[in-house]
């Protein structure tokens, strides 16, 4: 089988993806100076993260680019986020440890999640001369780095959101056992921000089960199911013991709804690439392309599989 060898990004192409990855990463901060209200600043954060993916990948051509500069942003989100807890500790202040709150947590989601569906989009949408081999190794390429820069940003948000203190010394521990009392509450409103609560605890598995469904393809929604429950039920066991948060059996319910919901967003990206390829194409979302091989001399380059 003859393959066609993967090509690697330029240093000016590189150069680019790095300067995109700090724009990005900047990008919060400037949006906090320029707009006070976090409405109109997450806004903002969405137009301006869409414009910069979108013209790095008009001038590079290249999915990898845009996942080179989405693997730079989270890398520094997560040196950033890391000396702050160190200097947080060292001071031995509150007025020092880093406020993960909702503002900075949609703003890094939406630094990840704005740039790689514009590739995604892009891609399901690709026919003809943009639908070949080296356009399905590029996206492969994007594929792995984004899903690496995804993966980063996860691990930060859900080790301090959920596991760690909000606060030095801050302790909240209670047991909630009664099954949907929790949702039934913010349902009635007699918990405050219910809405946030219910919408919070239904995604934040969602990035996980996404990143699992295309490591393993053949991931299964009884998989879902099963990991899920147990990640779940390991969260609400280490808020518990740590006491940063109240453990709760509605929160991992929420938390597998959320796991379905990612696995559910995955195979449905594959399908609608497939309808739209007549079935050529039907795992779009892989890191792999070592099954692609090149069409005899004089035909067109596109897939075939072994």
């Amino acid at each position: 089988m003859t393959v066609l060898p993967s090509q690697k990004l330029t240093i000016s192409q590189v150069f680019l993806s790095l300067a995109a990855g700090l724009m990005l990463f900047l990008l919060p901060n400037d949006a906090k100076n320029q707009i006070v209200e976090e409405g109109p600043g997450e806004a903002y954060i969405f137009l301006i993260s869409l414009v910069i993916s979108s013209v790095l990948f008009i001038i590079t051509k290249r999915y990898e680019a845009v996942g080179l500069s989405l693997f730079t942003m989270a890398l520094l989100n997560a040196i950033s986020f890391f000396f702050e807890i160190v200097i947080g500790f060292s001071e031995d202040s509150p007025d020092y440890w880093p406020d993960l709150n909702k503002y900075r947590v949609l703003g890094c989601f939406l630094l990840w999640f704005v740039p790689f569906m514009f590739c995604i989009v892009i891609r399901v949408l690709a026919t003809g001369s943009r639908d070949n081999n080296d356009t399905r190794r590029d996206f492969a390429g994007f594929m792995s780095s984004g899903i690496k820069s995804l993966l980063i940003l996860y691990v930060v948000i859900i080790v301090f959101k959920l596991i760690m203190p909000s606060r030095p010394g801050q302790e909240n521990r209670e047991l909630v056992l009664m099954i949907f009392e929790r949702i039934g509450g913010c349902i009635n409103g007699s918990i405050e921000n219910g809405f946030s609560y219910i919408c919070w605890h239904c995604i934040v598995l969602a990035p996980l089960s996404f990143y699992l469904a295309v490591l393993v393809p053949k991931f299964k929604i009884w998989h879902v199911a099963i990991i899920s429950a147990i990640l779940g039920l390991a969260i609400e066991v280490m808020q518990y013991i740590l006491a940063t948060a109240s453990a709760c059996t509605d929160d991992i319910l929420m938390l597998m709804v959320g796991a379905l919901l990612g696995i559910l967003i995955k195979h449905g990206i594959n399908k609608l690439r497939s309808v739209i390829t007549k079935g050529e194409d039907n795992n779009m979302l892989s890191f792999e392309y070592s099954h692609l091989d090149i069409k005899p001399k004089g035909e067109a380059q596109v897939l075939t599989e072994d």
